[in-house]
């Protein structure tokens, strides 16, 4: 594992919110945009059985959340605690823009929250996806991906990629207590946990501060991307 190199700026004050998604991730689009390859890469990708897709088949590929889509959320994108107060995971950042060459798009940040029942815990997290404000989120905060999280508007990857037989808790939101993970696909189920054993409750509307950091070996090795902070 890297280590997690702090830079020297200010730290952003907003609010964390929860998700679940099987969507592929904006920043896992490149095709249009060769000097990203070049420089930060792309988020892998998976079909449909959690099997990354080669880069060239990935960037093309169409968003499962689409009618058609081959392209989904990996299941190795899911929070894993390292300490009692320190977690690794992966997070959208609410943006003005949506696209692809987002400048932060791969780049990690140290998050500690401030209220709630973590209040005072910290987390790793790499951005996948630079998402849109509506409702009470706003721009810059982070949503911090989970599964059981709650699906949100694009509702439609998960079921495509597991199947309907699977109860994904209200769309805002998630599952509403731990034994609701049991719901959730086997492989998924770890994730959902994590909210409720170290994160200790819902992850809704919390306060946080985040700053830039260098991203640990453990996220880019999944992700296969890197931005500096």
């Amino acid at each position: 594992m890297g280590l997690v190199r702090f830079m020297n700026h200010g730290p952003v004050q907003v609010i964390t919110d929860v998700a679940s998604q099987s969507c592929k991730p904006i920043c896992a689009n490149g095709n249009k945009n060769k000097d990203i390859l070049n420089t930060r890469g792309v988020v892998k990708v998976c079909d449909k059985n959690n099997q990354v897709q080669e880069q060239d088949t990935g960037l093309w590929a169409t968003t499962g959340c689409s009618n058609g889509g081959t392209a989904f959320l990996c299941d190795a994108f899911q929070p894993v605690p390292v300490a009692d107060d320190l977690s690794y995971g992966f997070a959208i950042k609410v943006s003005a823009s949506q696209a692809e060459d987002n400048p932060d798009c791969c780049k990690c940040y140290d998050v500690q929250w401030l209220s709630g029942n973590a209040a005072g815990k910290r987390m790793i997290v790499q951005i996948l996806t630079p998402g849109g404000s509506g409702g009470d989120v706003k721009r810059d905060d982070l949503i911090i991906l989970i599964p059981g999280g709650g699906l949100g508007p694009l509702n439609s990857g998960c079921p495509r990629q597991y199947g309907n037989s699977y109860n994904w808790g209200n769309n805002q939101g998630g599952v509403a207590n731990r034994t609701a993970c049991e719901k959730l696909p086997a492989n998924l189920q770890g994730g959902c946990y994590w909210r409720f054993n170290w994160a200790k409750d819902d992850l809704s509307g919390w306060d946080i501060n985040y700053t830039p950091v260098t991203c640990p070996d453990r996220l880019t090795s999944i992700s296969g991307c890197h931005a500096n902070p």
